[in-house]
């Protein structure tokens, strides 16, 4: 087969060494094999693609603490080996990476790669740690077999290759998915349970300028996003938010330096609310010189005049308002703009119109414009002015019995400044009817419970007949209807169907309209060539938000009606990044934006993690609000705020569903701007004319047999868990303690074959025997120097359960012979049965059965310590990897080879090494890694051969047939 392979194809795709091998060779895995097979293929000057799919090569190797039978240190013997790979000009190591698919014939294939995004940059990051130091993600970290924690940002082991970090992401977290600004929630809530107020603040506003106003007043959708819903409760976000803002807020304010004016470029923003100022801000930041003109005399918009001070104080607006101006913009207020064209022959080269929905509706009915009728809008910017101060002359006005049309959260913000204001006959009547039921009404379930419990009456399900009248044309009250059932039609009309005979009159001396508001318009004449909707809002671009005039754009309620205040800074963000490709000169329409997946956890999981001990139910900490008689006779802000204790508790519950935050720590600590969040997954081809697959294997999974315990009971690790414990670079420093209490075991007890030689593993994994002796001897080591050290007496009872041993290799027989004879260690043939813990001392009790030494019956020994040895098994991904790749698999799922041909698999110019073959150990691996590095390399050979003539040959001459046919 080899003496007619293809010539191999030549590589075209460079990822970072320049080499001019003569093909190529994929290899898989960046274990021991893979290491092996890529040196001895780029030594003999073949161009290299090692593909491995976690952070750093290494594999399970750079796991262990030593190797058997010689005891040498195991990162010891692989250091020179990754130094060597990682620094081989004709090696390029592709990490995050996997084998997609794989087209084509020996010694000519096409592949495709996908490579997870990595978010540092190899070529930058100089492994200062300085990233680790301020990241506040804590996970339990896999290298050691989660026995320990480490950071979202980490390098795999100290000694790896690249020698670089890396951040791990699970996605995006649903609550800055469910966010309109992308607020990063998580990020900031592991901030704060950590106690870093300043930075979680400063996350906040990379995304949000208000985030004192929407800790208070947002609509909060990320909550019901929130994965927590599915535990007990969401975390209780917008609290979090408005802690840490009234935390940094009770500090003298910092300065703010006014930015610099980069560009010429003048733009001028039409209202000076949330969506206005946003776009402000970051136009700012760009360098433009900005001027927001406000018809009001105070800015904010509908914050400033729509929202009760009873939910939003007037220095928390200010403060955030001024955070803005302080950038160095310009705000005129009390300035109502007419025309259009007198902004641009002013000077300025584009314009945003963002003005609120300040004008309030009126339903049209009977007795509408009568003395007494208010619209929504207009009452609560009055009572924000001050203008119903004075009982004797302003808030007497109202009367004694106020009833408010509508079933909105404006609504109900209405009805409770009508209850807090002074009257002149001591407490004042509100009532509020609207047209939905219990079930339907559009306020927040918790805004109309809160009305109810000052007071406020409800009349639901009414139809507004008609506005009666006194003799002084004042209003009396207002008639009403009871409504069976309303709908709207596909053009949004109102269908309602009423009880007949149901008329009857709400008493009141005032009414306030609450069923809906728009925006003011009136300064756009029907020739500025700004188009409007049906609906009289400004007609735009959805995806630049541009109008029908060049230079002028719109956003904010003006163009969607009346918005939640997150929404509007969403809409800021989109519009000052349109100016900003107007003014440039770029096209309007953004680049289309990767889709990133959102981490959506199912019931199943939840459960699991429940199982685990990752989450625990607990309900949300609780607010503490001004108690009724306390607020209703005034506009005392209702709802407290956390203090630092309760902050950090309820931050504890966030169940971390991206595991990175993105809290952007890491890029304000990096000082090699290597860090890049928004780096997305990449697609990659190259060009082989071999590939060599050595992608190891996993540990069987010890949770699955539940008679031992794993997961269960603190007390029983895996072999791999306790390699880790032994070794100095592990998580104990390489003492040996129990990871209940952390106290050195005394009996310890290793359980041979555990997901071996079992009824879905009836193959020996080969090395779990000498796993088990190596450890047994290392413990006793260990002991007997922590007893000359003078910290321990040397003590430690080792009995190992086994149902017969395997010596595979060289000097394995004499090696579990000296652990029995040598060391002491007891070992047990049996047959095991379970394990039960005591909850007391946590000790565990081993039952088992030695008939092989004619124990028929079953036998119990009390162990502080139990060790599984967990036989080897293929991964599902190595698994799929096989099938992607057309290669034939047994029924476990390693690769199936021939007797003859024990490194071709069964589709040629692919080769299998190590234990993707079948279990085996170190040595045997090594040794099957070269002969498949020398199975592709003969099959290159050919074209290597024929290729290194030509470029040999003088070009200005012909070769001939015969020289051709003998290699000349």
């Amino acid at each position: 087969m080899n003496d007619k392979a293809q010539p191999a194809k030549f590589d075209t795709h460079t990822f970072g060494h320049t080499a001019n091998p003569v093909g190529a060779v994929m290899v898989v895995g960046g274990g021991i094999a893979g290491m092996q097979a890529s040196t001895d293929l780029a030594d003999q000057g073949y161009k290299v693609y090692l593909v491995e799919m976690q952070s750093a090569i290494g594999g399970k190797m750079a796991q262990l603490d030593k190797t058997f039978p010689t005891n040498d240190c195991a990162m010891c013997t692989i250091s020179p080996k990754l130094v060597e790979t990682g620094r081989h000009p004709n090696i390029e190591i592709l990490t995050n990476t996997e084998v997609q698919e794989l087209k084509g014939h020996a010694g000519d294939f096409t592949v495709k790669l996908r490579t997870a995004p990595r978010y540092i940059d190899t070529t930058r990051c100089i492994a200062c740690g300085d990233c680790i130091a301020v990241c506040p993600v804590v996970i339990p970290d896999k290298f050691n077999e989660s026995l320990s924690a480490r950071r979202a940002v980490y390098k795999l082991y100290p000694q790896a290759v690249p020698n670089s970090f890396a951040i791990e992401k699970s996605g995006i977290a649903p609550c800055r998915d469910a966010c309109p600004a992308g607020q990063r929630a998580q990020g900031y809530i592991a901030l704060i349970r950590e106690g870093r107020w300043e930075d979680a603040l400063r996350v906040i506003k990379m995304d949000n300028p208000f985030p004192g106003i929407c800790g208070r007043i947002c609509n909060h959708r990320c909550e019901e996003a929130c994965n927590r819903n599915l535990v007990d409760e969401p975390i209780n976000i917008r609290a979090l938010k408005r802690f840490v803002t009234d935390k940094v807020y009770a500090e003298p304010r910092p300065s703010v330096e006014a930015a610099p004016q980069i560009h010429d470029q003048r733009v001028a923003i039409i209202g000076a609310g949330p969506c206005g100022l946003t776009t402000a801000q970051d136009l700012a930041l760009e360098g433009y010189r900005v001027t927001v003109f406000e018809a009001m005399p105070v800015p904010g918009g509908m914050l400033r005049l729509g929202v009760p001070e009873y939910r939003l104080p007037t220095e928390i607006i200010e403060r955030e308002v001024q955070d803005i101006l302080d950038l160095g913009i310009d705000l005129r207020l009390n300035y109502q703009i007419n025309n259009l064209d007198e902004i641009f022959a002013e000077g300025f080269d584009a314009v945003l119109i963002a003005v609120g929905a300040h004008e309030g509706v009126r339903l049209p009915i009977p007795g509408a414009d009568a003395e007494g009728v208010l619209v929504n809008t207009h009452f609560l910017r009055d009572v924000r002015l001050g203008k119903y101060d004075d009982a004797t002359n302003g808030s007497s006005n109202l009367g004694q019995r106020v009833l408010v049309l509508g079933g909105g959260n404006v609504a109900i913000d209405c009805a409770r400044s009508a209850l807090r204001l002074e009257s002149e006959h001591g407490q004042r009547e509100v009532h509020l009817a609207c047209l939905e039921g219990p079930e339907q009404m559009p306020a927040h379930p918790g805004e109309v419970t809160a009305a109810q419990a000052e007071g406020v009456l409800l009349h639901q399900g009414r139809t507004f007949e008609r506005i009666l009248q006194d003799n002084q044309g004042r209003v009396s009250g207002v008639e009403c209807q009871r409504a069976a059932s309303f709908s709207f039609d596909e053009r949004g009309r109102l269908h309602v169907e009423k009880v007949p005979g149901s008329n009857h009159i709400i008493p009141c001396d005032t009414v306030i309209f609450s069923v809906g508001q728009r925006a003011g318009l009136a300064f756009i004449p029907d020739d500025a060539n700004v188009g409007l909707t049906e609906t009289q809002t400004i007609a735009i671009n959805p995806n630049t938000l541009a109008t029908s005039r060049q230079g002028v754009f719109a956003a904010g309620d003006c163009i969607s009606g009346t918005a939640f205040v997150i929404e509007a800074v969403a809409r800021g963000h989109t519009a000052s990044r349109s100016i900003s490709r107007y003014l440039r000169g770029e096209p309007l329409e953004p680049p289309p934006e990767p889709e990133l997946p959102v981490v959506k956890f199912t019931q199943g999981e939840i459960d699991f993690r429940i199982e685990q001990g990752e989450a625990t139910p607990q309900g949300r900490v609780p607010l503490p609000e001004l108690p009724v008689d306390q607020r209703i006779d005034n506009f005392a802000e209702v709802e407290g705020g956390y203090d630092d204790k309760s902050a950090q508790a309820e931050a504890a519950r966030c169940l971390a569903c991206g595991i990175c935050s993105e809290c952007m720590s890491c890029v304000f600590a990096c000082g090699r701007d290597a860090i890049n969040h928004d780096d997305v997954e990449k697609q990659l081809e190259i060009n082989v004319g071999a590939a060599i697959l050595a992608p190891g294997y996993q540990i069987y999974n010890a949770h699955l047999s539940q008679e031992y315990g794993m997961g269960r009971y603190p007390n029983v690790v895996t072999a791999l868990q306790y390699e880790r414990m032994l070794s100095a670079s592990g998580p104990t420093g390489g003492h040996v303690q129990r990871p209940w209490d952390d106290v050195r075991p005394r009996r310890i007890a290793f359980l041979q074959c555990v997901g071996s030689r079992d009824q879905s593993h009836d193959y020996c994994s080969s090395v779990c025997c000498m796993y088990a002796a190596k450890e047994a001897i290392m413990t006793i080591e260990h002991a007997h120097a922590e007893a000359r050290a003078g910290s321990g007496d040397g003590k430690v009872e080792i009995q190992v359960f086994f149902m017969d041993t395997r010596a595979f290799s060289k000097g394995y027989e004499e090696y579990y012979r000296r652990a029995q004879q040598k060391y002491g260690i007891e070992y047990t043939r049996c047959r095991l049965s379970d394990i039960k813990e005591d909850p007391e001392t946590r000790n565990l009790r081993v039952r088992f059965a030695a008939p092989f030494d004619g124990q028929e019956q079953i036998q119990e020994k009390e162990f502080d310590l139990v060790v599984l040895s967990v036989g080897m098994e293929i991964s599902e991904s190595v698994k799929q990897l096989g099938v992607r790749l057309g290669i034939e698999l047994d029924s476990y799922g390693f690769c199936h080879t021939t007797l003859f041909d024990p490194l071709q698999t069964s589709r040629p110019g692919i080769y299998a090494a190590g234990p993707f073959r079948e279990p085996k150990d170190i040595p045997e691996t090594v040794i099957e890694a070269s002969g498949a590095a020398a199975n592709a390399a003969r099959l290159l050979a050919p074209a290597r051969h024929s290729l290194a003539k030509v470029l040999a040959y003088p070009p200005e001459r012909d070769i001939s047939q015969e020289e051709a046919r003998i290699g000349v």
